[in-house]
């Protein structure tokens, strides 16, 4: 809700304009936060597909390119091996002219390279040695021995290539071939696991010219691993930030409900989104306008009441007075006993009314802030001492028994000596209206709160039972607001036995409250 929305509803609700909130219509599932959750959780399963490709092709880029920076010369023993065997099938067939004619190719491409040939008879007929490989002749048992001799790792390795190869031969040399450095592969002629009668053609390659086989299945799970634990890290963000969100806009509509304006009640939110919290800042802010709105009507109904109550204090005073003059006539006059008795029931009745009237006035001054209230260092014992002594005539017209009970030392508060005797008037009053049966009024000070405190009790039926002479309840109320605006303390023990009222200044006599 902007501000110019706020001010509109304050100028309608000055000039009775009833309000009507948009948010009433029915929220759309597509602005609810729930629908948003989802949409989250969606896109989180669905972004597999879309960042599956991406990182694969990173991964293969990043593979590849470092495979590139560690390649060795010859590459790596697989290609050697299926090079040499599409070379073997091309030469199906061939002559021996031709099959030596492409091996001398083939050497020259990897010069540092040993290759040679078997025939179909068994022969070796055609042997190519390899750069930094000495080569030798000998005889053994009859048979002339070829002897390649590497030096590897600073270690020296021969092969041994007889010039006629039978059954023993071939088993001897393919068992010292499996797993020595160089690498030798062997492939019949024509490319068949077969031999075709064409002989065979042997590459030896030293390991160091060749890259290692890689292994990449640990990268593949590595890979994987990485993939969901940022797919797993994602969803955690955005909904952190979700969350983030809900919880920012509680958080302000939290403040908005403790932070208080001018008239004490809290300020309008405006609603950014119509979701289930948008719906609930509206509810927040038609209860703001209500309380506003019954704040103001409150206080039009309270300014009412003190003008008639105003009003109707000054209207009553003048037939009062009229009507006590001519009482006062009528008792220069030679009444019956029963007239007479009429007469002072009637005063006593207007002295009743009198005293309401004056409560009433009070009672709205002191609710309007306009009662003033002189607070200065009296002793509250003389100005209760005054006060009984007024009305201990009254306490014997009604047989009650007065027991008073003041220490001689004087008792000091800050109070208002016109209020106090107020304070104590509406007491004692009380226990003559609603005490009366009790026919006892006790006044005395004890220690509360390590302080000394007044205290007037009688033995009354208490505040669990109606009084017969029950009263509009403004006397109890004018000594309550006048006890508040001295800062005095209050404290009321009610049981069938009776009422204790003590007052005691509580350190915070003279200090008045608003």
């Amino acid at each position: 809700m902007s501000k110019k929305a706020t001010m509109r509803d304050s100028s309608n609700r000055d000039r009775g304009v009833k309000r009507s909130f948009p948010g009433k219509r029915k929220m759309r599932f597509g602005r609810t936060l729930m629908s948003r959750y989802i949409l989250l959780i969606l896109a989180a399963v669905l972004f597999v597909p879309v960042i599956l490709p991406i990182t694969s092709i990173i991964y293969v880029v990043v593979v590849n390119n470092t495979n590139k920076e560690n390649t060795a010369p010859y590459g790596d023993s697989t290609k050697i091996s299926n090079l040499w065997t599409r070379e073997s099938e091309k030469l199906d067939g061939a002559t021996s002219e031709k099959i030596h004619k492409r091996m001398e190719q083939l050497h020259r491409k990897y010069p540092k390279s040993s290759m040679y040939r078997v025939d179909q008879k068994g022969e070796t007929a055609f042997i190519l040695a390899g750069e930094d490989v000495d080569v030798s002749e000998s005889t053994v048992d009859g048979t002339t021995m070829t002897t390649l001799k590497w030096t590897l790792n600073h270690q020296t390795t021969e092969t041994r290539i007889p010039s006629i190869w039978n059954a023993n031969t071939s088993l001897e040399f393919m068992k010292e071939a499996s797993y020595r450095d160089p690498l030798t592969v062997v492939s019949f002629v024509g490319g068949d696991s077969e031999d075709k009668g064409q002989g065979f053609m042997v590459i030896e390659v030293p390991r160091y010219l060749l890259q290692k086989p890689q292994n990449n299945e640990p990268m593949e799970l590595l890979y994987l691993g990485g993939l969901m634990m940022i797919i797993f890290l994602l969803f955690i963000i955005m909904s952190i930030l979700f969350f983030a969100r809900i919880r920012k806009r509680l958080i302000r509509l939290q403040t908005a409900m403790i932070t208080t304006g001018k008239e004490g009640i809290p300020l309008p939110v405006e609603i950014r989104r119509w979701d289930e919290i948008g719906h609930l800042e509206e509810s927040f802010n038609e209860m703001v306008h209500q309380l506003t709105d019954s704040r103001h009507r409150e206080r039009e109904e309270e300014q009412l009441r003190k003008r008639l109550v105003a009003g109707l204090s000054h209207d009553l005073r003048t037939p009062l007075t009229v009507i006590r003059g001519h009482m006062h006539s009528l008792h220069k006059e030679p009444l019956s006993t029963a007239a007479d008795t009429s007469l002072r029931r009637m005063e006593a009745k207007m002295d009743d009314l009198s005293g309401l009237i004056d409560n009433m006035l009070s009672y709205n001054l002191l609710t309007s802030g306009k009662y003033t209230l002189k607070l200065e260092q009296k002793d509250v014992l003389r100005i209760v001492r005054e006060t009984a002594a007024a009305w201990y005539p009254v306490w014997e017209k009604e047989q009650f028994e007065i027991d008073i009970d003041l220490p001689e030392e004087p008792l000091f508060w800050q109070v208002d000596e016109q209020g106090l005797r107020r304070v104590l008037d509406n007491l004692f009053q009380n226990v003559i209206r609603h005490a009366a049966s009790g026919k006892y009024v006790g006044i005395s000070t004890e220690q509360i709160h390590g302080e000394k405190a007044l205290v007037i009790q009688d033995r009354g039926p208490g505040l669990q039972e109606d009084s017969d002479t029950k009263g509009t309840g403004l006397g109890l109320s004018i000594v309550d607001l006048l006890i508040r605006e001295m800062g005095l303390r209050k404290r009321v023990d009610s049981s069938e036995n009776g009422l204790r009222v003590c007052l005691y200044s509580g350190g915070g006599a003279g200090k008045p409250r608003t």
